[in-house]
């Protein structure tokens, strides 16, 4: 047996992932933040847009982590090690 490719590639595309889904995760924190901590635009139409916002974050943060749960979830699937021919093959694209 020898070490699989393509959980190698999905290790490091899971890095990868993990790091950008904090980053998406986060991307609204601040806006929503200075929103929420200031009252510099009441009424309806501000309560309407605090609520779309909490929203559009709220789904930022779920497809993030849903991304990088499929991805987990991928990676525990896949093999460490495979046969030589399997793994020449990964490589060659043709898993």
């Amino acid at each position: 047996m020898v070490d699989n490719p393509r959980h190698e590639a999905l290790r490091q595309a899971l890095e990868v992932v993990r790091r950008q889904a904090e980053q998406l995760a986060t991307a609204l924190d601040e806006p929503f933040r200075r929103f929420t901590g200031s009252a510099v635009w009441v009424g309806p139409a501000a309560g309407r847009f605090g609520e779309e916002l909490s929203r559009h974050r709220q789904r930022l943060r779920d497809q993030a982590a849903k991304v990088t749960r499929e991805l987990e979830e991928e990676l525990g699937r896949t093999p460490r090690e495979v046969s030589p021919a399997a793994a020449r093959r990964e490589s060659l694209g043709r898993g």
